[in-house]
């Protein structure tokens, strides 16, 4: 690990900013961190912990994920996704809510989504999956509420403990439900960070955020033989094309590193 560790320092001399990353690897017992628990806005990377929710509750009979949910006016919003594209009065399923939410990182499909569970019942299961930073006190694009002091936040240490738990079948014990998670994550179609220069092939399980001077990946790396947790949150960047070259070349880093290529 010293030879990635080293590569990943000599990445970041090159950049301006602050940074929070955590890489394990059970495999292996490989472990990195560097400012695992800095505190960052967390965009949306706020959106795991919501679908980890709305999972636990379909798992415990409290809502169905077949259930259909009206996409009214008062839920769209600007940033990223296809909804905001379409008329209000359309309806989809919660589970089509939240491949939206994950995959293209739909923030009207989100917004949807936290008017359904609520925050509380959110930050109630972040609370109870052992998540000691991460808070949801905004919805998408709510940047009225952001100047008022209410952000989302999270740790690269905390998105690394989730995304653990996602992968070892540990916060459901149904495992289906978990499957179900794992499935939609590695349908991610932004491709723009952690798996950018990595083979088309390569398989990774992950969620971007991003925000202005913010750029944040995480999720689970497969390679062949094994897998690894990465969790990259950047903020007060000189640019945002900044954190997209330095995330990017982190996930490079890490993925030459585990096919066996500089070991140390």
């Amino acid at each position: 690990m010293e030879a990635l560790s080293q590569k990943i320092y000599n990445l970041l001399a090159q950049y301006t900013g602050r940074w929070g990353i955590v890489i394990s690897n059970k495999y292996t017992g490989e472990y990195f961190e560097l400012n695992p628990a800095m505190v960052f806005p967390a965009a949306s990377m706020i959106k795991v912990p919501i679908m980890a929710a709305i999972m636990m509750e379909a798992a415990a009979g409290k809502l169905d994920l077949e259930d259909r949910a009206l996409i009214g006016s008062e839920h769209m919003t600007g940033g990223a996704g296809i909804l905001k594209e379409l008329k209000p009065g359309h309806t989809l399923t919660i589970e089509e809510l939240v491949t939206l939410m994950i995959i293209i990182s739909d923030n009207t499909a989100t917004n949807v989504l936290i008017d359904i569970i609520g925050m509380d019942q959110v930050n109630h299961t972040v609370t109870a999956l052992g998540l000691q930073s991460t808070i949801l006190q905004r919805k998408m694009m709510d940047f009225k509420a952001a100047e008022e002091g209410k952000e989302n936040y999270t740790t690269s240490k905390d998105m690394n403990i989730l995304f653990s738990a996602i992968e070892d079948g540990a916060i459901l014990p149904a495992k289906t439900w978990n499957a179900k998670m794992l499935d939609i994550l590695k349908r991610q179609q932004v491709r723009d960070k952690l798996p950018f220069f990595l083979p088309e092939e390569t398989v990774l399980a992950h969620k971007t955020g991003t925000l202005a001077g913010v750029e944040h990946d995480g999720g689970i790396l497969y390679y062949p033989g094994g897998s690894c947790v990465v969790s990259v949150l950047t903020a007060d960047l000189a640019a945002n094309h900044e954190g997209l070259q330095l995330v990017a070349r982190i996930g490079e880093s890490i993925y030459h590193h585990m096919m066996g290529e500089g070991k140390q």
